[in-house]
């Protein structure tokens, strides 16, 4: 059985990927023409950046427990 820290941390990272994905994606192939798919593709960039940052204070503190 899969530990809550291991889901945890294995969501954190495909929700990293996940954003990450979309934000190139918007960015490499617009869905709407003008600046509402470079808004779109910064704001998933800017999450994918927090989550990384989040993953990696949940990691640390992980390892304390």
């Amino acid at each position: 059985m899969i530990g809550i820290k291991t889901f945890h941390l294995f969501f954190i990272g495909m929700s990293v990927l996940l954003t990450g994905w979309y934000g190139y994606f918007e960015m490499t192939t617009p869905t709407n023409p003008g600046s509402v798919s470079t808004l779109l593709g910064i704001v998933s960039l800017l999450l994918m950046v927090g989550l990384s940052l989040y993953g990696y204070n949940a990691y640390n503190k992980f390892k304390k427990i």
